[in-house]
């Protein structure tokens, strides 16, 4: 059975946060600060689809034993009163009715069980199965359990025509009771962040009307850091002025600029981080960012940021905070690192997901994230040192097997032997994107890893359960799997280099900003008197940048006025249309991209090729120059993305978030919100129209790294190999012109000895 296990990564022991209305039974230390429920707690009906929790398409069930495991959070602030699964699905037209059945666990504890009955194979089904809310607790694992069976004596229980098909249309509807929780930063970063909570992050920010530019840079670093929290769930942060907001928000305040509702709060004399209940709610809660002026602000979400763990009670100043040792480039935590081996086990939250059980098991999965610019070109794979444990068949040639598969591609297959283990001095040469393009041999080179992007490797166990002319079963009804945990993957000795603009590594990881997790060398620039969409872009921006790199970004520089020191080696994020800036890009004439109100101009490529810039494809042969070139007037929502290099320094990258009006910055915050319009982003422009995305690689581009001087040669010349082999003869002409000077001056001087010794 092969499931989408999107959601699964978060598994964790939590431990159970019901109150006494459920009946659950906690240990203190598992119960969650909270006051006392008033006498008419907020009830409200939530529905969770299946689609929502990573389930992209139906899920399988193959073979009877097979087992579905979807799992869910409950918000710290709310507690389960009633719940219910409704879910669809389809039973294989040859199952046995009465004998065929699925069963229904929430947390190991059986909820129901569904028979299939004569007529209702090969029928879709509605079931609904009561959820008891006693067994809720801070993550619950719904586990349905399928038994199938088909007439015949001797029914192969793994038969491919015993089969369910549970739809992604299938949702859990769930009645939740509203809490009051204590002010308390021991909490933190709940309420505002829930790990329990798998919908997209929603943070609203309130400042006051007297902003300054330094306030912005501070809810922009908070919005990182909830960015790195909410990780693959998206987060946005709407932004707004004096307003009191009616759910969990965080709330900007310094001794000169407070919101209408906080006009009365006292000043401070320090950073000062403090929760207080919402004054019209108290299910509501508020964190307040104090400082006596914007610096102060930003101290203080430095002091949330990076010493959380240590907050309590509910205000907390803070004294100090230095950042004693600098980042290093590439060490984002959502990058896997590139020097040293890397153990499986440091890939996965809890190391029991290396394991799984059933006749037919669920694949193991193991995400991780990749440095966009890992130069890759040519290499002989990666080094997969693997070892596993299983339930050993019951004869050598049984056919059980563990496949091994890459981003969904079919790698290699392992025979499960009679000693139960496997891969001790197997090691796997897992192959890339570039293998191949210049290689030698027979060997076919398949492409796996995606370099700058998620990656999914699955281990898939599958056990034969029937023996070559016996009737009986001759397996148990459960079988054990195990990834070993000190099995490791090594992408270390690989250089970084990439072809730029590019703004797939973009979209995909925030490079080249990530480079440096705190954003150390990124300057932000706003045009002056920037419009609230504006600065609302480049806080939603922020938390996209920090769910890539998984750290806040504390070091960034945000600018509206300018001087070219400022920009000097640094990467250039630009937000709305600079003018002083894009003078500086380049020649007017020469931009890819021009938007201004209602005047659009882009240049189009000879051929759009949207592999060319993948940094492990060779670079492409002028076909990204300029052919046509279109202008236009028109009205009507238009957003744009572009990529060049900086005018400052060669080798650091601008990119431009565009908005043909200040409404439009809504398109640039939805499209990096959604995986799908990811997908289709590439190139040096990306337009947005709507729900369309349309990219171009169009124009100049550059590379950033650094390779070893003869690997830069071979790369940047393997695709001219006219070009290349009259280099190499000219060199060796040279060559053998120096060493023939050399020599020849060498035998002079030992003619001259030998004449003066005669």
């Amino acid at each position: 059975m092969r499931i989408k296990k999107k959601i699964q990564i978060v598994i964790t022991a939590l431990g159970l946060t019901l109150s006494s209305i459920t009946g659950a039974v906690t240990s203190d230390s598992e119960q969650p600060i909270r006051s006392e429920v008033s006498d008419f707690p907020i009830v409200t009906e939530r529905i969770i689809q299946f689609s929502q929790l990573g389930y992209n398409g139906s899920i399988s069930m193959l073979g009877s034993e097979s087992n579905a495991y979807i799992g869910f959070g409950s918000r710290l602030d709310e507690v389960v009163s009633k719940g219910m699964l409704s879910f669809d699905f389809t039973p294989s037209p040859a199952l046995r009715s009465l004998v065929s059945h699925l069963k229904v666990y929430l947390n190991n504890e059986l909820m129901g069980v569904i028979s299939i009955d004569d007529g209702d194979q090969g029928t879709k089904i509605n079931a609904d199965i009561p959820l008891d809310p006693r067994f809720f607790s801070n993550f619950n694992q719904l586990h349905i359990e399928f038994i199938g069976d088909i007439e015949g004596l001797c029914a192969n229980p793994n038969h491919p025509s015993i089969w369910t098909e549970i739809s992604q249309s299938s949702h859990i509807e769930l009645q939740v009771q509203k809490t009051v929780l204590k002010s308390d930063l021991n909490l933190l970063p709940a309420p505002f962040f829930d790990e329990r909570d798998f919908s997209q992050v929603n943070i609203p920010f309130v400042m006051g009307k007297n902003y300054d530019l330094s306030e912005v840079k501070a809810a922009g670093v908070l919005a990182s850091y909830f960015g790195a929290l909410s990780d693959w769930r998206g987060a946005r942060f709407p932004i707004s002025l004096d307003e009191l907001p009616q759910e969990n928000a965080i709330v900007f305040v310094t001794n000169a600029n407070k919101p209408t509702f906080l006009q009365d709060f006292p000043d401070v004399d320090k950073p000062t981080l403090q929760m207080i209940s919402h004054p019209e709610n108290p299910y509501i809660k508020l964190l307040l960012i104090i400082g006596r002026d914007s610096k102060d602000l930003n101290d203080a979400v430095m002091g949330l940021a990076l010493g959380n763990k240590i907050l309590t009670g509910p205000i907390a100043t803070i004294n100090d905070v230095k950042q004693i040792s600098p980042r290093l480039p590439y060490d984002a935590p959502n990058w896997v690192s590139t020097l040293r081996p890397i153990a499986l086990s440091e890939l996965v939250k809890n190391v029991q997901d290396l394991q799984v059980e059933g006749r037919t098991p669920p694949p193991i999965s193991v995400n991780f994230r990749l440095a966009p610019d890992l130069f890759t070109w040519q290499s002989r794979g990666i080094p997969l040192d693997l070892r596993y444990r299983y339930s050993p068949p019951s004869e050598e040639n049984s056919g059980s097997r563990m496949s091994l598969s890459i981003n969904n591609q079919f790698i290699e297959a392992f025979k499960l032997k009679m000693e139960g283990e496997g891969g001790e001095s197997k090691r796997i040469r897992v192959p890339l994107l570039d293998d191949g393009l210049l290689g030698f041999g027979d060997q076919v080179r398949i492409p796996a890893f995606k370099v700058g992007s998620n990656n999914e490797i699955e281990f898939e166990f599958g056990f034969a359960s029937m023996t070559e002319g016996m009737c009986q079963s001759s397996q148990p009804s459960k079988q054990y799997a195990v990834i070993q945990a000190d099995s490791t993957i090594d992408f270390s000795g690989f250089p970084h280099y990439i072809e730029m603009p590019n703004l797939r590594a973009f979209a995909n990881s925030g490079f080249p900003f990530t480079r440096m997790a705190d954003l150390s060398e990124t300057v932000a620039i706003l045009p002056q008197n920037a419009s609230i969409e504006a600065l609302q872009t480049f806080i939603n921006v922020m938390g996209f940048i920090g769910s890539n790199s998984g750290y806040p970004g504390i070091r960034v520089e945000l600018i509206d006025t300018w001087t070219e020191e400022q920009l000097k080696d640094k990467d250039i994020l630009s937000i709305g249309v600079v003018p002083e800036l894009q003078e500086a890009a380049s020649d007017k004439n020469e931009v890819n991209l021009v938007l201004q109100a209602g005047e659009r101009l882009i240049r189009l490529p000879v051929k759009n090729e949207q592999e060319a810039n993948l940094n492990w494809i060779l670079e492409a042969e002028n076909m990204q120059v300029v052919s046509d070139v279109i202008s236009v007037r028109s009205a009507g929502s238009f957003g744009a993305i572009t990529g060049a290099e900086s005018p400052f320094t060669k080798n650091r990258s601008l990119v431009s978030l565009l908005a043909a009006n200040s409404a439009d910055f809504s398109l640039i915050d939805e499209a990096l919100l959604d995986s799908g319009k990811i997908a289709h982003m590439f190139g040096s422009v990306v337009t947005l129209r709507n729900n369309e995305v349309a990219s171009f690689n169009v124009g100049d581009h550059y590379f950033v790294g650094e390779l070893p001087i003869w690997q830069l040669i071979w790369y940047h010349f393997s695709n001219r190999p006219v070009l290349l082999a009259f280099i190499s003869a000219f060199l060796v002409v040279i060559i053998t012109i120096v060493l023939w000077r050399l020599l020849r001056t060498v035998a002079r001087k030992r003619l001259e000895t030998d004449e003066d010794d005669v």
